[in-house]
């Protein structure tokens, strides 16, 4: 696996990495955001801040998201507060669209990095995912920061993978394909086709007998 540098950023993006019909940003600018091995990604219209709810949310089970965070459009001449210790979901302006043999990882920028915001470590983007990318972040510093919109917030470094899975995202029972909202996080849903996949894997495995030897 290796790190595809801007020649192939540049090549994946005119190959249709990005689907401009759904992005809220163009072309032209997205170009701008290309670096030696990593894209700029920039902060959408969107966003969620969480309510106060004493019911414990329960990580993997179904719930009403509306219970637990309030949908903002953005102020497009101002962008998003964040308080000392304040967190929000967020979500790119580009919608992407990555190669079956490829996938992304998600770093914060380091000028976010300096001022002590961070993204909160979901950072990893499967081969075949389609959607605007959903951000987390928090104020970790002592100071009041305001992130405007369409600011550059986080990078994408692309991995090219040794061949393509056999089963990529777009294929499996997944939760977050085609999202274009901040989206919490959602009921676990288990891959029944996987399950089965597995099963009869076992099933047609040859049995050794407890000597070590086959019929």
């Amino acid at each position: 696996m290796s790190v595809i540098c801007d020649s192939g950023i540049l090549k994946l993006i005119s190959e249709g990495l990005i689907d401009f019909d759904r992005s809220e940003t163009d072309y032209a600018s997205v170009l701008r955001q290309v670096n030696p091995n990593t894209l700029d990604l920039s902060l959408g219209g969107y966003y969620r801040r969480p309510k106060t709810n004493e019911a414990p949310f329960v990580f993997g089970v179904a719930h009403q998201t509306e219970d637990y965070w309030d949908l903002i459009e953005m102020d497009r001449d101002d962008g998003v507060l964040l308080n000392p210790g304040d967190i929000f979901l967020g979500c790119s302006r580009e919608y992407l669209c990555i190669p079956k043999d490829v996938c992304a990882q998600v770093f914060t920028k380091s000028s976010l990095g300096r001022v002590f915001i961070n993204h909160m470590m979901a950072g990893v983007i499967d081969a075949g995912f389609e959607g605007t990318i959903t951000l987390e972040f928090k104020n970790e510093g002592k100071h009041s920061i305001m992130i405007p919109y369409g600011a550059r917030v986080v990078q994408l470094q692309f991995n090219r993978l040794e061949g393509i899975p056999d089963r990529d995202y777009s294929m499996r029972k997944n939760r977050y394909q085609g999202q274009v909202m901040p989206e919490p996080a959602r009921a676990e849903q288990p891959d029944m086709d996987l399950r089965a996949g597995v099963g009869r894997l076992f099933q047609d495995k040859t049995e050794i007998p407890r000597d070590g030897k086959t019929a």
